[in-house]
This record gives C-alpha cells, structure tokens and sequence, in this order.
C-alpha cells in the first residue's frame, strides 16, 4: 500500500497531536527494534489505508518500519493459504476473517497470550463477541482488528409520517413492512436469499440465537433443525414466502444487492453490518443520512438483541524473523486512541470500532449519529457466536445451499433443514 508523502506527513501530525501518551505507553524505552522491518498482509480496505497514513509515527517512534501489502479480499483467502504451506516468513503479520481462522492456528499463527500480558494489553477492552475469535486452546492468537457488527436499517422519515414505531421483534418488522407496502410503494424490508459465502445466512443466525436454537448443541452436534430452530427458519422465510416483504429478486440477492435496494430508495428496512452507514452518505445515494435511522437487530419477544459479527484479527506469523518488532507494531496499532483518532478523524469514512471505550466514545457517537451506542448495546447481549472450527465453512456450503432452495420453493423448511443437518452431521464425524 502506498501512500504520499502529504498523507504520511498529515497522518504524522495527528498522532503527535493527538496520542502522545497511547505511543508513548505502547513503544518499549530504548528503541530495541530500530532498524527491523515489519512486513503485514492487509486486507484492502479503507480503515487499512487509514492506519498506513499512521505509519511515519510509529516509526519515529521505535526505529522499526512497517510496510503494508494490501490484498483484495477476493485473493485474500488463496494468498494466506500458500503462505501457510510454504511456511513463509515472507509476512509477519497478517489480517484474517475468522471464519478462516482455525486452520491457521499453530500452521501459521502462533500464540502470544503471554507477550501480551507481559506488555500489559487488557484484553477486556474487547467485546467477548469480538475477541472469541482470537482464543483457542487457552491462549490468544491474535487481536480483534476490523469487527462489524449487524444493525436495523430504516426509513426514519417514513416511519415517522406511517406513525411506525422502531421494530424491536422480528414480528414489529413484518407489522411494519405491512404498513409500508400498503402506504407507499417501497418495498418493507431487503433481506439476502441468494447463495454467496453464507450471506443468506448471516441474519438467520440471529433468529436462530433469539428463538433459543443455535447452529450446533454443546455436543458440537446440529440443532438447527429442532423445534425452534424450525421456527426461527420459517420465520425468516416467512418475510419473504408469506408475507412478501421483500424486492423481486431477493431470491438470488447478496449483500451487496440487498442493501442497494434501500440506498436507491426501493426498500424501507435492511438488517445488515455497519460499515453500509457509508453508502448513505454519498452524493447518489437516494436516501441520505437525515432520512436514515438504525437500531439494534430486532429479535423474539422476551430474548435480548444479538448481533451476528464479522471478526478480523491481526495474528503473528509464527515464522517471523522479527516477531519481537512484529509484537511491537501490534501492540501500537491495536491502542485505543489510536482507533479513535481515525474515527473522529474528519479525513476517514471508517466506522470500524473494536474496543469498548470507543463504541461508547462521545466524540465517536457524534459524528455517527450515536451508531456505536447502538453497536455496543448489541455486543453487551450477544452472547454467542459461530463456532471457530475448520470445519464451519463447509457446513456453511451446506446451510445456505438449504436455505435458497427453501427460498426459491425446491423444498419446505422441515426437509431443507432436516437434510443439512444430516449432511452437518457426517462434516463434523469426518472431523
């Protein structure tokens, strides 16, 4: 990633300004590491190219330079598997999706729970949410470092004239995609069906969660397809089978298709992560931020909201030559005032926080219009997540296979359901 000399002088400046005392308590006295270069895969992204524009102060801060290699998310996975074949020090460290995350553990990434503690990193600043991924066998692999976490989308300015109170049950969204359809012409909600990397899947999980089901019992056996994990799926379908709630096409929609719709102002709701709150203020968007409202995801009557989350964490190549400059580096960028200077910084558009003191930061919530209130209200009340095991991503195949064909009518929920879990069952007898 390259980045100009104005940038990294600007970025330069607003650390010296602004986060003396987070360099000063992250950086060992003595410049131990001067001269070493830290080499990190990143995945490309706008909060990466933010903290690159940091990287001049960490440098005159400890001697030790750190190049960022963005790569594009669609390579990613491909690239950080060869890697970890060839046992490459090629990097020191890399940015990983959790779902990926599992075969890594010990063929590539290595543990640093006790370098942590021994530079006094509190790992409690973290949601649990956010950091489960990074624990394995009792000790940590790495540190949360771009998390997303799901919230309710809505047409503030439609509710308000329909009289629609903020949906709080997945039933207040049907009662209230129902009013928006008979009043206006949008459609209630967009909501992805269609087969791409388990992204029908993603909201599902939370009513799974709400409805007292959950992918895998604690025998790490199937359970989706008990009774209320049938409920909960027939609910989910519902909005779109029953009720008809949902954009023509929303059958073979992503995500990326589902929240289009609201942005060009065809849907009045969209369940989905946060960094989306960008597409609504950009110039084309049909629905700017005054007309745009967001809140936790709905879930059942008497259940807490739960946000399904999209963890990436930053893990220390266990083949480093300069794993001690790598650790430096990863104590420094994962600090708390250095996440917040990019999201108070007026140049960045990243809403990325990890950490709870800037979820619950002031400064924070007012330029997002309190979204990370929202944010950190759902994390407190999740309490669970998807299993890190490796083998998760081919159960996934399986689930969302199960549940497009329920949503473009191939089969019912209790034959879908009741297939993939047998399917599910033999994944995780293979091992």
């Amino acid at each position: 990633m390259r980045i100009s000399r104005r940038d990294a002088l600007a970025g330069a400046a607003a650390l010296a300004a602004g986060l003396p005392q987070a360099a000063k308590a992250a950086v060992t006295p003595g410049k131990p590491f001067a001269g070493q270069t830290v080499k990190v895969m990143v995945v490309r992204s706008s909060q990466y190219a933010a903290q690159a524009k940091r990287l001049p102060a960490f440098t005159e801060a400890t001697g030790i330079k750190v190049e960022f290699i963005d790569v594009p998310f669609g390579s990613m996975r491909e690239k950080l598997a060869a890697e970890m074949v060839a046992g490459s020090p090629d990097f020191d460290l890399a940015t990983v999706m959790d779902v990926w995350i599992p075969p890594l553990i010990g063929n590539y990434f290595g543990p640093i729970g006790a370098d942590l503690k021994k530079r006094g990193v509190d790992l409690a600043r973290y949601p649990k949410a956010f950091l489960a991924t990074s624990l394995y066998n009792n000790d940590v692999y790495g540190l949360p470092t771009r998390c997303h976490i799901q919230l309710l989308f809505y047409r503030k300015d439609i509710f308000g004239e329909l009289g629609i109170g903020v949906p709080k049950t997945w039933e207040d969204v049907v009662q209230a995609g129902l009013k928006v359809q008979e009043k206006t012409k949008l459609a209630g909600i967009s909501i992805p069906y269609g087969r791409l990397a388990g992204q029908n899947l993603m909201v599902w999980y939370n009513f799974l969660w709400g409805a007292g089901s959950d992918v895998f019992d604690d025998k790490m056996q199937p359970m989706f397809n008990n009774a209320a994990g049938l409920k909960a799926t027939q609910d989910y379908v519902d909005i779109l089978l029953k009720y008809k709630l949902c954009p023509t096409g929303a059958t073979s929609f992503n995500e990326g298709d589902a929240t289009t719709s609201m942005v060009q102002g065809y849907s009045a709701m969209n369940p989905c992560w946060w960094h989306i709150y960008n597409r609504f203020a950009m110039k084309d968007s049909a629905v700017g931020l005054d007309k745009l409202g967001f809140a936790p995801l709905p879930t059942y009557a008497g259940a807490a909201p739960t946000t399904y989350t999209n963890t990436w964490i930053y893990g220390v190549n266990k083949n480093s030559k300069v794993r001690d400059a790598a650790l430096e580096f990863l104590t420094w960028i994962s600090e708390p005032e250095i996440e917040r200077s990019i999201l108070v910084d007026p140049a960045e558009n990243d809403v990325v926080a990890t950490q709870y003191s800037n979820l619950r930061d002031p400064a924070v919530n007012a330029r997002f219009r309190g979204m990370h209130n929202f944010a950190a209200d759902a994390l407190e009340s999740t309490k669970k997540s998807i299993p890190n095991i490796p083998q998760f991503l081919p159960c996934v195949d399986v689930m969302e296979v199960a549940m497009n064909n329920i949503a473009t009518g191939q089969a019912s929920v209790a034959d879908a359901m009741n297939g993939a879990a047998a399917q599910v069952s033999r994944i995780m007898k293979r091992g």
